[in-house]
């Protein structure tokens, strides 16, 4: 797909022109003083933020500045934050204000993104509030306890020891498809094909979200820093960005109503299984055309949420046990030990509270590389004084959630992986204050913090227990023997390790017997 706009005459002065007048509107406005770093006339510190990990520059910036750093954006006052307490000082305590989204033109207002929830008006709007009240009575903390939904999960988890037995090399697709195949189930009632490469709905939508992904990155596109962009025309050269967002555009209207009329025909031949989607239309009986689009946007958004970010999580799991064979050998043997080495049954969530230390990996999972290390930017709706700077209406605000989990005065050697950290003196999991929490921060704040995080907490538990419990994780060796230990780097807004190969073999011939006769129907 393209990227950002070409360069064409007409485009470079309609820029020009823009940010000239941008400039001298906002040098009338009153000045905040938090640091920053010093920008340039005109484009401010644009040049200075790359187009990924910006989590480590902004991390840098915070490290010299402090857990306040003020920039510019070609003329758009944006503030980061690296600390917990300011974080939730403003965007928890504060939330009222401070709730709302930046405007995002490409993935919002050209590609349809923002009718869903991750892009919708702040909590003012009545549209953002049903979506919360859609998903809190859907995956609130009592309904992700659903009997229901947790054998739901356990269910796909054992489906996903099946494919990395098959064919381990392949283990990025498998957590990838395991996940979005969940979520297919509890969002629409649907039922993969067992080759999801030839399912239609599966192709709507990963075609979806690949172009979510695309628009969503900081930077990508221009229009995104110049919305006057969005009203030249498709046809004018240097306007590729409009005709990548029409393409997107239709891919998103498809993941809308393919699998909503899925539902709906499946509810007139009586044969639609219980669903987030059959469940709100039942609630609503006869919901008019604004009714079936909401529930069509909350369902997409549900998908959106959690198809990219769990994945992630397992990725960094499998990198994780690749790279530690002491931590691995450790949660095997409390594995054995509360679930027997018989290999006789698979870990179920009846046994997380005994499970202290796979618990820990899991919160080490999420301190350690967090699946989406900047959270979604917020927007300050009004002036604000926070510590005595001002702040003023229109700030874009992001929490370096990556800075918070790797604060070394809160988690010692935080580049190293050590599940250790969050455990007692008897080995019993510590009761954590929210700013050393990795399960409350990596999940965003105030507001906006993801609905869907109950859900996720299970979904990553259930699959790294029963992972642990039946397979060893290995590095790749050379010709000679010596391990090829895999890098330990991340790319995307929604952040992945890079390509990474290991052996992913079954403990024992037992451990293969098991897994097959969990996948025997």
């Amino acid at each position: 797909m393209a990227g950002p706009v070409e360069t064409w005459p007409m485009v470079d002065a309609v820029l020009f022109v823009t940010v000239i007048i941008g400039c001298i509107l906002l040098s009338s406005r009153r000045k905040s003083t938090i640091p920053g770093p010093k920008g340039f006339p005109f484009i401010g510190n644009i040049y200075q933020v790359p187009k990924d990990q910006q989590w480590l520059v902004f991390d840098e910036w915070i490290h010299r500045y402090g857990d306040l750093v003020q920039i510019n954006l070609l003329g758009e006052p944006t503030l980061i934050i690296g600390s917990y307490t300011a974080a939730s000082e403003l965007l928890d305590s504060r939330g009222t204000i401070y709730s709302d989204r930046p405007p995002a033109v490409m993935a919002g207002e050209l590609v349809g993104w923002n009718q869903g929830l991750g892009y919708s008006p702040g909590p003012q709007s009545p549209r953002f509030r049903e979506f919360r009240r859609l998903f809190q009575q859907f995956m609130g903390p009592r309904p992700s306890q659903d009997h229901l939904v947790l054998s739901l999960q356990e269910k796909f988890a054992s489906k996903l020891l099946l494919k990395l037995l098959e064919s381990p090399q392949y283990f990025i697709t498998h957590v990838r498809q395991s996940t979005g195949a969940f979520i297919l189930k509890i969002t629409y009632g649907y039922d993969v094909m067992e080759d999801q490469r030839e399912d239609y709905l599966v192709q709507i939508v990963e075609k979806a979200m690949q172009g979510f992904a695309l628009a969503s990155e900081p930077g990508a596109f221009f229009v995104d820093y110049f919305p006057i962009l969005k009203h030249v025309p498709s046809w004018i050269p240097g306007a590729g960005f409009r005709r990548v967002a029409q393409v997107m555009r239709g891919d998103l209207q498809r993941l809308y109503d393919v699998p909503f009329d899925f539902v709906t025909k499946q509810m007139k031949l009586g044969t639609a299984t219980e669903s987030f989607t059959s469940s709100y239309l039942e609630e609503r009986e006869s919901p008019g055309s604004d009714g079936k689009e909401i529930i069509k946007a909350a369902a997409a958004s549900l998908y959106s949420g959690g198809a990219d970010t769990t994945p992630s999580s397992l990725a960094s799991f499998i990198l994780a046990m690749t790279l530690h064979p002491g931590i691995l050998a450790r949660a095997q043997a409390e594995l054995d030990l509360v679930i027997g080495n018989t290999f006789q049954r698979l870990p179920a969530f009846s046994d997380r509270a005994s499970l202290p230390y796979v618990n820990a990996i899991v919160l080490e999972i999420l301190r350690w590389n967090p699946a989406v290390p900047l959270g979604l930017a917020h927007k300050l709706t009004t002036d604000d004084v926070y510590r005595g700077h001002f702040l003023p209406k229109g700030t874009v605000v992001w929490a370096n959630i990556w800075t918070m989990l790797h604060d070394e005065n809160i988690f010692p050697d935080p580049m190293v992986f050590r599940p250790e950290r969050f455990l007692d003196s008897n080995g019993q999991l510590r009761k954590l204050k929210p700013y050393e929490d990795p399960s409350i921060i990596g999940f965003g704040f105030g507001r906006r913090i993801c609905p869907g995080m109950f859900l996720a907490d299970n979904s990553i538990f259930i699959n790294i227990a029963m992972m642990l419990y039946v397979f060893h994780f290995s590095p790749e060796k050379d010709n000679d023997g010596n391990d090829i230990l895999p890098n330990v780097e991340y790319r995307g807004f929604i952040s992945h390790p890079t390509p990474f190969r290991c052996n992913i073999m079954p403990r024992c011939d037992k451990a293969i017997t098991l897994i097959r006769a969990n996948n025997s129907d």
